[in-house]
C-alpha cells in the first residue's frame, strides 16, 4: 500500500516525509498514518491506496510561461524529475505527433521502449495523457500548474499515481 497526506495545502509531500510506500501490513499502515498525521501537526486527511507495480516513472504536467502560454511537460518522474532534469516542453494544444515527439525527446527515451525484460510503454496512451493535459489547461485558464508525478508504467500502461493541480 501507499499512504500519503492528502490536502490541497500540501504541494510536495515526498520531501516533507508525508508519503510511505510499500507499506505491507495493516499494522504498518496504521503506523504510517499516525506518523503522517503527527508530522503535519493538523487534521490532514490521509489517503491509503494500492501500491502500483512498475519500475519506470515519468512526469507529465503543465505550466504557464509568460509570453508562451500554457506549456505541457514530459520527462523522467519520481525523485528523478528534479535530480536529473530530463524533461521537454511543448505549447498546448498538442497534436498526436507533437505528443509522441515529446516522449522521444528526453535523454532517457530508451526507458519508453522494451527495456530489461519490461515491455515497451504504450506510447499512444502516454501521448493521450499529454494531449489531455493541454486540453484541460486550455479549457480551464484558472489552472496555473498541473503536476502528474509519478506516472508509473505498469506492464506497458501509464498510470497516474499522484496529481497536483494549482489554481
Amino acid at each position: 500500500m501507499a499512504v500519503k497526506a492528502c490536502s490541497w495545502e500540501i504541494m510536495h509531500k515526498t520531501g516533507k516525509g508525508l508519503i510511505a510506500l510499500n507499506v505491507g501490513t495493516d499494522a504498518k499502515v496504521r503506523r504510517a498514518w499516525r506518523a503522517i498525521r503527527k508530522t503535519t501537526g493538523a487534521d490532514v486527511p490521509v489517503l491509503v491506496q494500492e501500491m502500483l507495480p512498475g519500475n519506470r516513472e515519468f512526469v507529465a504536467g503543465m505550466t504557464r510561461f509568460p509570453g508562451f502560454g500554457c506549456c505541457v511537460l514530459f520527462g523522467l518522474g519520481g525523485v528523478f524529475t528534479e535530480a536529473l532534469k530530463d524533461t521537454t516542453f511543448r505549447s498546448a494544444p498538442l497534436s498526436t505527433t507533437e505528443a509522441e515527439e515529446m516522449i522521444l525527446d528526453i535523454r532517457a527515451k530508451q526507458l519508453t521502449g522494451a527495456f530489461r525484460g519490461m515491455p515497451a510503454v504504450d506510447k499512444g496512451a502516454l501521448a493521450k495523457v499529454l494531449q489531455g493535459i493541454g486540453f484541460i489547461a486550455l479549457l480551464h485558464p484558472e489552472i496555473s500548474e498541473i503536476d502528474l508525478n509519478p506516472v508509473i508504467v505498469t506492464e506497458s500502461r501509464p498510470v497516474i499515481a499522484d496529481a497536483l493541480f494549482v489554481l
